[in-house]
């Protein structure tokens, strides 16, 4: 996900996706597969109002929703301790 403006400072967010497609060869030794990493545009959204956490997660899940891959994504989370 990536957000920034327009010219005229109208905010829009980018959605990405990357997987890992996996397709099944007949070899002479059995079932091999070879995998090939994919990743394409499934998203590009205005976001108005204020960018807060909140309101970004709201638009980051509609893209989600929106292409129906809402249960199959996998959200890196690295939480950070201050002292």
């Amino acid at each position: 996900m990536d957000m920034w403006s327009d010219p005229n400072l109208t905010p829009f967010m980018g959605v990405t996706a990357h997987w890992i497609e996996a397709t099944e060869v007949q070899t002479p030794a059995g079932i091999d597969y070879i995998l090939k990493l994919r990743s394409d545009l499934i998203g590009f959204h205005r976001v108005p109002r204020r960018h807060t956490g909140e309101h970004l997660a709201v638009a980051f899940l509609y893209v989600l929703d929106r292409v129906g891959i809402t249960d199959k994504v996998v959200i890196p989370i690295s939480f950070v301790s201050f002292c």
